[in-house]
């Protein structure tokens, strides 16, 4: 068996794990995500109050913003990048651009930790979710650019 064959995916994989990925993202926004001072707050309220501070930052440019502000704004651009992801997916052209935004993604992931750590801001089983499915949404991207049989040409 040549070496460039154990690498060959089946085509199926990569939609199917965006697939699943995308149906465990949209779950984990009706689950609880987060717990702050004993209140429990559901994966769409989180997702509502990452877009006002995207919004606060971007309507109010010059004006002094909190770092955790910028932290949550980061956090929020976790989900319009998976719904680029996905609009992208069908493009094999695109395979760079979805690259970049898999990285952006993750860079985001870790703003989100860094501003749960700041805020003592406690994750649940929504906010798990909502990573996993991310992740698998993304995680085609990281597969080999071809998935064709090796056949010595």
């Amino acid at each position: 068996m040549s070496t460039s064959s154990t690498t060959n995916i089946p085509r199926w994989i990569a939609p199917v794990l965006k697939l699943v990925g995308l149906a465990i993202f949209v779950l984990a926004f009706f689950e609880p995500a987060v717990a702050r001072e004993n209140q429990n707050y559901a994966g769409w309220k989180c997702a509502s109050v990452a877009v006002s501070f995207e919004q606060n930052i971007v309507a109010k440019p010059g004006a002094h913003h909190e770092p955790f502000e910028y932290l949550a704004g980061l956090s929020g651009l976790i989900n319009p990048l998976i719904l680029i992801a996905i609009l992208l997916s069908p493009f094999r052209l695109l395979l760079t651009v979805r690259r970049v935004i898999a990285v952006l993604i993750v860079a985001c992931m870790i703003a989100t930790w860094v501003l749960f750590a700041q805020q003592q801001i406690s994750p649940l089983m929504g906010h798990y979710l909502w990573i996993a499915g991310a992740l698998l949404v993304i995680a085609p991207e990281l597969l080999p650019a071809s998935t064709r049989k090796a056949t010595g040409a």
